[in-house]
């Protein structure tokens, strides 16, 4: 048999096991779709809750099979998935509303040399949520709308994931969450390299971003291209608009930023002193989307 022969009939087993396996995912993805819909939608919380199990079980072993990373799941419209401009991994995340108004968070990264890992949100048991690294197996829980690349310090690499979690019936929680690789390959989050400097004090480095807020409020967090800055919506203290919530956090019109040099992001105070309605942003995020002293340093 010459070498032709032996290519042809080499290519057409690839070919023909590679379409099997994008058939299987196809397949797949249709169930996963149906429960992912009722997961989210479903009005009665044992119906949602049924559907979470079916969906948590069937997503992770669909991601556990070889060439998985190559389908995009593109029917699964209610969970999160953020690919870093690298394209070396990707991320999903979904929440689903259990009863009595809680929440829950589940989520998975996936790499493109086929490793997974399953995230277990664990937020509500951090200490000090600001200066901790976690691993994949104590997440701080939360729903991504924004990931990007960037070059730390000594030229290795780490992302910044921006995301919300919805504390309770009352407030919410955003941060810029930093996510990085060992040379393994194994994901942590955390690093401290949000700089914040007071005069005549010694510089506070933060592992992320954390910020807790009214969940009737439009809080913004994200970064800005144009400005080439994190912009964040500035905070003050005001009594909430729901009956039993008392004083909460809400955005006063203003903005402080976080400005990059040589991968440390420096806080930057009033990057804009003009009251608005709604924070510059480069793309919609979901804004209308839990104690320990999880916030760290005041």
């Amino acid at each position: 048999m010459n070498l032709l022969k032996i290519f042809s009939l080499y290519f057409i087993v690839f070919f023909n096991t590679a379409v099997s396996a994008q058939g299987n995912f196809q397949q797949a993805e249709m169930e996963l779709a149906y429960h992912c819909d009722v997961m989210v939608n479903a009005a009665e919380s044992r119906h949602r809750l049924q559907a979470m199990e079916k969906f948590n079980e069937a997503f992770y072993k669909t991601l556990e099979q070889k060439g998985s990373f190559l389908h995009t799941f593109d029917s699964l419209k209610w969970i999160s998935k953020k690919y870093p401009d690298d394209k070396s991994f990707r991320i999903f995340t979904w929440e689903v509303k259990g009863t009595e108004g809680e929440i829950f968070y589940f989520g998975a990264i996936q790499t493109n040399k086929d490793q997974l890992y399953i995230l277990k949100d664990d937020l509500r048991n951090a200490e000090s949520l600001a200066d901790e690294e976690f691993s994949h197996e104590n997440w701080p829980g939360a729903l991504y709308y924004h990931v990007m690349d960037v070059k730390g310090q000594k030229g290795e690499k780490y992302y910044l994931l921006f995301g919300l979690h919805r504390w309770n019936r009352y407030e919410n929680i955003k941060m810029a969450e930093v996510l990085f690789f060992t040379p393994e390959g194994v994901p942590y989050f955390g690093k401290p390299v949000f700089k914040k400097s007071e005069k005549g004090q010694q510089d506070v480095f933060y592992h992320r971003l954390v910020y807790k807020y009214a969940s009737d409020a439009q809080m913004t967090i994200n970064y800005n291209p144009g400005m080439q800055m994190i912009m964040i919506d500035h905070l003050v203290r005001k009594m909430s608009r729901i009956p039993g919530q008392g004083e909460t956090m809400v955005p006063d019109g203003t903005y402080i930023g976080y400005q990059p040099e040589n991968g440390i992001w420096t806080y930057i105070d009033k990057i804009v002193t003009e009251v608005m309605d709604t924070a510059p942003r480069p793309n919609p995020v979901l804004d209308n989307r839990k104690g320990k002293k999880i916030f760290g340093n005041k």
